[in-house]
């Protein structure tokens, strides 16, 4: 899988990222309205959902400009950032579609076909899995431990749920984690010869472009805080 790595220059850029990140939501997070700050259509929540939402469409294009097994691996990862997606969002019961993204049956559903689909294409790719199975145990895949060390974080933070502190570190290692998937898939289309071009000027696009999303899930956690809390406050 030579046409898929990582460069030190993508290292510092994912790290600076994550950091920007994580600081950003645990300065802005106020404990003492918690309950709407992690509400699950909250702030970081609905964050995560765009950074989830980016990814499955990022690496969707690049299996498209990709093929064998890196266009397999593309393709695995799509479909986990979908299922972190379904996982994390979270609709009003209000008419029978939302009561049924809501339900059981959804989640049953959702695990039945994915596993459906997942088979069907290991069965008629299975001599890929191999490739795929050694850049995944190679170091040349270290971002994707990163991101999967930031959701372990998270699950562990949520193990000892408690406190409010616990629950803030939580949320903000899956929002991490999930940013990381984000990045990777950029990196990933980035490194394609049918991407953009290689060049200066595209390296400063993908630079402000970066900015102008983080800057505009800034501006949108912001939006969904005010809005939660004077929803909170008319409510009571």
């Amino acid at each position: 899988m030579s046409r898929i790595e990582f460069t030190p220059k993508f290292a510092l850029f994912l790290f600076t990222a994550l950091v920007i990140n994580a600081l950003y939501f645990w300065l802005t997070i106020n404990p003492a309205d918690v309950s709407v700050s992690l509400d699950e259509s909250g702030p970081i929540e609905t964050v995560q959902l765009i950074y989830l939402a980016g990814a499955a469409l990022l690496f969707l294009a690049a299996a498209a400009l990709l093929s064998s097994a890196e266009r397999m691996f593309c393709i695995g990862l799509a479909m986990l950032s979908l299922v972190f997606f379904f996982r994390e969002l979270e609709v009003e019961k209000v008419g029978p579609f939302g009561t049924y993204l809501e339900s059981k049956s959804f989640r049953i559903h959702e695990t039945i076909a994915i596993a459906a689909v997942a088979i069907l294409y290991l069965v008629l790719r299975w001599r890929l899995i191999g490739d795929v199975a050694r850049f995944v145990f190679n170091k040349s895949a270290w971002p994707f431990y990163v991101a999967a060390l930031l959701l372990l974080l998270g699950a562990i933070f949520d193990i000892f749920h408690g406190p409010v502190p616990n629950q803030i570190k939580e949320e903000i290692a899956e929002c991490s984690s999930y940013l990381a998937l984000l990045l990777i898939a950029v990196a990933v289309c980035y490194q394609q010869p049918a991407a953009i071009l290689r060049s200066k000027s595209a390296e400063l696009l993908i630079i402000v472009a970066m900015v102008t999303l983080f800057a505009g899930t800034c501006w949108l956690t912001e939006h969904v805080y005010i809005s939660a809390r004077a929803h909170t406050v008319t409510g009571n």
